[in-house]
Parts: structure tokens; sequence; C-alpha cells
């Protein structure tokens, strides 16, 4: 994917995320929680245009976060840090994902960042020098260097590669409010009290499920946060935009990640597009599970994905993303700019 010439700006599109489904077990040692999540890339997307800027340092250009405090920025940092070398650049993030909304925008600009910056400087970074990058930036960031759905446990960065039914249609509306991801997560901790032998047949029970999906109505079945109980009695609006959704015939409907934004699943793209603008919120869209050819393709990957129609990178057998490497994390999980 990379010029005979080395381009002068490199553009890289930044996929917001569906949580289809979270489950949240118990607090670790890191102050991170055990998590369970499906998680799937979807066709709401920034734009990431990275251009060098030799004598001039580093810029991040962002309309809801600018400067060196854009995850985006964290980034750079992080990868001059890690090959001790700098890397003066003008980043332009694009915004459509709104900021706070559940819906990974900040994580996938820093990702798209990252995979910019391999693409300028011909880096030919291997991808668990990615992974481990990408992690010192955020829980989130790795999921958005591969494509497609997966499974992500620990922290968010045991990411596995699952196939789903599809394709399947959502409305994505986030109501007028924006919430913190450490502030959810301690509205959780308050009002529940959840053990490691609790947690874990859960996310047995989500890995099989995910195994056994064939429709896309066993997908629905799998819809479920265990954060929207804690949000929804603090934030009612988000409540109520959930039930629109139902009313409006979504197979299943809830909110995404930390939220505020939630999603409703549907059968058919038709009407994903009529119910988009029956859903009274201010922000809505019409959106498709990503799993068409990526911008950013899972390194050597490939292999035969359900659904017709569908194209994956060719190459060798689809593996799993690395592990992470096993240093503790001090830092809580990132709420600004996602």
């Amino acid at each position: 994917m990379r010029d005979e010439a080395r381009p002068e700006t490199v553009v890289v599109t930044a996929p917001a995320k569906l949580n289809l489904t979270l489950l949240v077990g118990p607090p670790r040692l890191d102050g991170f929680h055990e998590i369970a999540s499906l998680m799937v890339p979807v066709t709401l997307a920034d734009r990431v245009e990275v251009t060098p800027t030799p004598g001039r340092g580093l810029v991040v250009d962002c309309p809801v976060c600018p400067g060196e405090a854009n995850l985006a920025a964290r980034m750079v940092r992080a990868l001059e840090e890690r090959l001790e070398r700098p890397f003066e650049v003008h980043v332009a993030i694009r915004k459509r994902i709104p900021a706070g909304a559940g819906l990974g925008g900040g994580s996938s600009d820093a990702a798209a960042t990252l995979v910019a910056l391999d693409r300028l400087f011909g880096l030919d970074l291997a991808s668990r020098l990615r992974h481990e990058v990408a992690l010192t930036v955020g829980s989130d960031v790795p999921f958005f260097l591969w494509t497609g759905p997966q499974l992500a446990m620990g922290r968010g960065q045991v990411l596995k590669p699952v196939e789903l039914p599809g394709p399947l249609h959502f409305v994505v509306a986030v109501p007028g409010l924006s919430l913190s991801t450490a502030d959810v997560y301690r509205w959780r901790d308050e009002d529940v009290t959840v053990g490691l032998h609790e947690f874990a047949p859960r996310a047995r029970l989500l890995s099989a499920g995910i195994a056994a999906a064939a429709k896309v109505g066993d997908v629905a079945d799998l819809v479920g946060n265990d954060l929207e109980i804690s949000v929804v009695e603090r934030e009612p609006e988000v409540g109520r935009a959930i039930e629109r959704l139902k009313t409006a015939g979504a197979l299943a409907a809830g909110m995404t990640g930390s939220g505020a934004a939630v999603f409703g699943l549907f059968g058919t793209v038709e009407a994903a597009e009529r119910v988009k603008a029956a859903v009274g919120t201010p922000l809505a869209w019409s959106v498709t599970e990503l799993q068409e050819e990526p911008v950013r393709r899972r390194p050597e990957t490939g292999g035969r994905r359900r659904g017709e129609g569908r194209r994956v990178p060719s190459g060798a057998p689809r593996r799993r993303p690395p592990a992470e490497p096993r240093r503790p994390q001090r830092r809580r999980p990132p709420g600004a700019g996602a």
C-alpha cells in the first residue's frame, strides 16, 4: 500500500467502533477493569492527514482537542520514545465521530496516526511493536490497528478476530451530552461489586455465543452493556434514546462503550435509514459494520469470512493480534478525546 515515491501527505480513515457487548469485571491491579467485549468498526469515521514539517516540530490540528492533549499527539510522542527519533509532522484530524460518546474516536485517530507515520517514513513497523506502542496510548487503540469484528479481553488489549453473520446495519444516535470514561467506570464500581468468579463464566459464554452466531438475530441476542444501567440512572436521556430505537423496530439496542452514544441493530439498510430520521437526538447516523476491503490491513492475514460479497486481505492464515507485554500500566482508561 506504500507508493514507490514517498508521499508528501498520508491520509488514513479512522473508523468509529461499537461495543455490541461489554461485560465488566473487577478492577485490575493496574487500575483498569477486566472486560470482555464484542467490538465492531463501522462506517462512521474521522479522516487523519499526516504531513512532514521538518524544522517545525509537532502540530496537531483538531477542532475538538488540539495540541499535545490529543491522543494523536500522544501516539507521535510514544513512537518517538520507542524508536528514539523525532517525528516532525502536522497531524490534521477531520472530525465526524463525536467526542465523549463511547465511539472510540480519539483512540481511532491515534491508531490512524501510527499507521500514517509508518507509511510516511517507510518504517515497516512489526505488528508487535505497533501493538505495544498503541497500548501505551490507550486500551482501545490496538483494536483499530486491525480490521473486522474482534473479541476484546483483559483491559481490552487481548484481541481475538471473530466472524459474524451479516452485513450488520445500525443506527447510531448521540444524546446531547458527553461522558467521561473514568466517571462511568467509577459509577459502575459504586453501584456493583463483581468478582472474577462471576465475571469469568460470563466471558466464556460470550465467546461461545459469538462462535455460534449464524444469523443477525443471534448477534442481536448478544447485545448488552454492563455500564448501561449506571449511566441510565444518572443520565436518563440515554435510556430514552435506547427505548426510542427499540420502539422503532430495532432487533436490539443499547449503549456503546462508556456512552453516551447508543445504537440499534436492524435487519436491512433500508430499515436503518428509515429510523435514523425519527430517533429524536441531535446527532444520528445510519452505519454498516466495516468488513469490506479495509484502509488499514491486518498484517499477514487472510481466509474466508461469512457474508455475501465480503472481501478480506489475501495472505497467510489469520493470526491473533499479539498479547500485551506483561508490564504494569498505571494510567486510568483514557477519557479525553475518545
